[in-house]
């Protein structure tokens, strides 16, 4: 059954739309055994055993070496081979739609009136390294018909992505039509359009146009999610500390992530929300809600998203 229509005003915070997404993100129970030379990153579904000794590991035969949830690194697969495993039981990967919309919008040689579509095949590239099995769409135009249908296909999936959308658009009434909508705005800037809806008890998530609301979405919504459904560890981002040469222009009534460009020590703001600005991007500055600007001369810790675990 469909939700009641959200008004212009309603919003949640960025903890209570987690906590919305996360409730559908229970782990994938279906497995796949794989040889260990294409083990890095997945996620065992079982504890892992010795079959060897390992002189000087303190590892037995039998004894656990990862336990089950345990993120594979380049490190870990060595250690195994060394244990005498050569192949492992993981969990399949979560499957994530990723699904532009919007007229004009075509995958290249854009003309006259059209243009290139980057954030959803930019965020395709971040799903696939946070451990998503990804489907990446041709654009689907706004138009009714084709979106109800576009969504439907992709109910198969763990979960739905569609960018390009914003609260009031054909896209989130088609929605609103096949499902809940939770929130149409996420008190986030930028990405203060992200929607959140439920469609068949697949978790669908609405984000904006811009690469770089878009990518704000994502890194804040989609990388938690997929982490859940994976059973993965949710790490956080490494951070490095540097001073601001100038001051940040923030909304106190949101949630800020500022882009920032790095030079050694010193953290440049950057404006806007277009594809020159996500692609100039070094780090990223988080400000909560109600805290006053920072400025000039001030330090800040600066979170590196580009890390991909």
């Amino acid at each position: 059954m469909a939700g009641a229509p959200p008004t212009d005003v309603e919003e949640c915070t960025l903890e209570t739309a987690r906590r919305e997404l996360g409730s559908y993100a229970v782990p994938v129970d279906r497995t796949d055994r794989i040889p260990l030379s294409v083990a890095v990153g997945r996620v065992p579904a079982t504890d892992t055993t010795a079959n060897d000794r390992i002189p000087g590991a303190d590892i037995g035969v039998d004894d656990t070496v990862f336990q089950r949830g345990h993120q594979l690194r380049p490190a870990d697969v060595g250690l195994l081979k060394a244990a005498g495993v050569s192949e492992l039981l993981v969990r399949q990967r979560p499957q994530v739609a990723i699904v532009p919309t919007g007229d004009g919008v075509v995958e290249y040689d854009a003309g006259p009136e059209e243009r290139v579509e980057t954030a959803g095949f930019t965020l395709a590239q971040y799903a696939d390294r946070w451990g998503g099995k990804v489907t990446y769409r041709n654009a689907v135009a706004d138009d009714a018909p084709a979106l109800r249908m576009a969504v439907q296909r992709d109910l198969t999936r763990d979960i739905v992505v569609l960018t390009g959308t914003e609260p009031g658009d054909t896209l989130r009434a088609v929605v609103r039509e096949l499902g809940d909508t939770v929130t149409d705005r996420v008190a986030i800037s930028p990405g203060r359009e992200t929607g959140l809806a439920v469609v068949q008890n697949r978790p669908v998530l609405l984000l904006p146009e811009s690469p770089v609301a878009a990518r704000v979405g994502a890194v804040q919504l989609l990388r938690p999610l997929l982490k859940g459904f994976g059973d993965a560890p949710f790490s956080a981002h490494p951070t490095r500390e540097a001073t601001l040469n100038g001051a940040l222009d923030t909304d106190r009534a949101v949630r800020s992530f500022v882009p920032v460009a790095l030079d050694g020590k010193t953290a440049t703001p950057l404006s806007g929300t277009d594809l020159a600005t996500a692609t100039r991007t070094d780090g990223w500055v988080t400000v909560p809600d109600g805290e006053a600007n920072l400025g000039a001369g001030d330090t800040v810790s600066v979170e590196d998203w580009d890390y991909l675990p």
